[in-house]
């Protein structure tokens, strides 16, 4: 099976939480069969959306559509799609603005002749929300220096970890967050060549990153967060 996907990442299953609501019947010129409908799934940072294929004619893309009352919807995103397939298609998109108790989700599957059709509609519900986010960090790949820039929206004490794939603790620390950007500032100076994970968790949220320590050339300027406080690190 093909699978395509809006980005590359690679996340775990949290729990599956879809109703399906309504469907639509497909219209004569949307020429895609679903094998799998729509499905949603609640991850910690934000809803996968999933569906399959198992024919496709002239298709084009699929633009996500999301809904916060079940009535207004609005374009998230774009998934390109197969184009011509007579084999199972598979297709991922992350919303990662998923921080409201529950969302509502539908595809439009546009063909190369400007027609299409939309899918049945699916419920999101989160058993928890978001209350930090990743949105910025340096390259993944340092010889020094790490940064990462969280958005929060409630304040805590956020606690983390640096640790080697073997489970070592080799960093730790906590930051005070306030409403808004975060930045942590941690130093990989004295530590070995290797792989790290990064583990941040405030109250049952957690999230982790995954870097490599490696010798840079040290002509070249590693790509970091905007440095607007040093609450951290």
């Amino acid at each position: 099976m093909k699978y395509y996907s809006a980005f590359g990442i690679s996340l775990i299953k949290k729990s599956l939480v879809f109703v399906l609501l309504t469907g639509s019947s497909f219209s004569a010129y949307a020429e895609v069969i679903y094998s799998t409908p729509l499905l949603g799934y609640e991850h910690q940072v934000g809803n996968m959306l999933e569906w399959t294929t198992s024919t496709e004619n002239n298709s084009q893309m699929f633009i996500v559509e999301k809904s916060i009352d079940g009535i207004e919807y609005e374009n998230i995103g774009v998934v390109n799609a197969a184009g011509q397939s007579e084999e199972e298609a598979g297709y991922r998109f992350m919303d990662i603005n998923a921080t409201k108790e529950k969302a509502f989700y539908r595809l439009r599957q546009m063909d190369t002749d400007g027609t299409g059709s939309f899918s049945q509609t699916i419920m999101v519900k989160r058993n928890f929300a978001n209350q930090f986010m990743v949105v910025h960090m340096s390259n993944t790949t340092t010889s020094d220096k790490f940064d990462i820039t969280l958005d929060a929206i409630i304040e805590g004490v956020l606690e983390y970890e640096v640790l080697t794939l073997n489970n070592e603790l080799v960093q730790h620390g906590q930051l005070a967050l306030s409403f808004g950007l975060n930045d942590i500032f941690l130093s990989f100076a004295n530590e070995p060549v290797g792989a790290y994970r990064i583990n941040m968790k405030l109250d049952k949220e957690q999230e982790s990153l995954l870097i490599r320590k490696s010798d840079l050339d040290p002509e070249l300027k590693e790509n970091v967060a905007s440095k607007r406080s040093t609450n951290g690190g």
